[in-house]
């Protein structure tokens, strides 16, 4: 997992490449929560992030609860057709403002 941070002001863009699963996502949590104390809004630029599991969608989750708790939206773009099921299936595409 590749994960490059583009700073938009008051908004982290991250942009994600490969996928997130049970190996990585510790690492990937560690890293995402970091950006959530810098950023009151994030989005998740997924157009590389080629699969997502559970645990993924876990720690996209945990961002969510940290940047809503202080006001700030959590959005996803550019999200490929696979990931975009998963997001469909599990409610995730609702809360991640899909675009």
């Amino acid at each position: 997992m590749d994960v490059k941070l583009v700073d938009r002001g008051d908004t982290g863009e991250l942009i994600l490449n490969g996928k997130i699963d049970s190996q990585n996502a510790g690492e990937v949590e560690e890293l995402f929560l970091s950006v959530t104390d810098r950023f009151d809004n994030i989005v998740f630029n997924m157009k590389d992030l080629s699969y997502i599991s559970s645990a993924g969608l876990r720690v996209l989750k945990k961002v969510y609860i940290q940047i809503h708790g202080k006001g700030g939206e959590v959005k996803a773009t550019n999200v490929n057709e696979y990931v975009n099921e998963v997001f469909e299936m599990t409610g995730f595409a609702r809360i991640l403002n899909n675009s």
